[in-house]
């Protein structure tokens, strides 16, 4: 559980990039979205911080409760914001807002369908230069995990034996790499090499 924990606050700091500063449309809503992002990342890093601190087990076990009832309780919010203010792409909240709505997307497992609604409107979006094809790829895998199908990106990882990422049930693994090409995202090949080199910092901190 934590060296899944701290992965995934790793894995998407690789989907992301440099965000470029722009004014959006919709300044209070991007700062919302700010908002509510700040909590789903405490919530987590409480967890990081706990683990790397050594508390007892069932405290451990009391701060996951509160992660899964606070990403829970985001979902109607985020719901609710598509449905007042249309998906916040890149014009209307700015890059970085957006950025962080991907992010309570992908943490939305509890609700696969909305996860998958999502989907449809980000892959519309990145044909028209307004999120990131990178995003698109991680959402992909992760609905695709969900509902127990093969991943097409191999964004989702796990650990061999060695202790080292490799991709989890990937389909058509020969050609993962033009899949990843058509979305502007470098090999698996590289992706894999930064995902160990994540762990193993992670490892040595804690």
């Amino acid at each position: 559980m934590k060296k899944r924990l701290l992965l995934l606050l790793g894995l998407l700091s690789l989907s992301f990039g440099i965000c470029v500063a722009q004014t959006p449309k919709n300044p209070q809503l991007a700062a919302e979205i700010t908002r509510l992002f700040e909590l789903d990342q405490r919530v987590q890093n409480d967890i990081v911080a706990a683990y790397q601190s050594g508390v007892e087990k069932q405290k451990i076990e009391d701060l996951f409760k509160i992660k899964d009832e606070t990403l829970k309780k985001n979902i109607p919010v985020l719901k609710e914001i598509i449905k007042k203010n249309g998906f916040p792409s890149y014009e209307l909240v700015g890059k970085e807002a957006a950025g962080h709505f991907f992010t309570m997307i992908q943490h939305a497992d509890a609700d696969v369908a909305f996860q998958r609604a999502c989907l449809k409107q980000i892959e519309k979006l990145v044909k028209r230069n307004q999120f990131n094809g990178a995003n698109f790829a991680f959402l992909t895998d992760r609905v695709n995990l969900n509902s127990g199908k093969p991943q097409v990106f191999g964004t989702q990882v796990t650990y061999d034996k060695d202790d080292k990422a490799i991709p989890k049930t990937l389909i058509d693994p020969k050609n993962v790499n033009k899949r990843r090409s058509s979305v502007g995202m470098g090999t698996i090949e590289e992706y894999l090499t930064k995902v160990n080199e994540l762990h193993q910092q992670q490892n040595k901190k804690n």
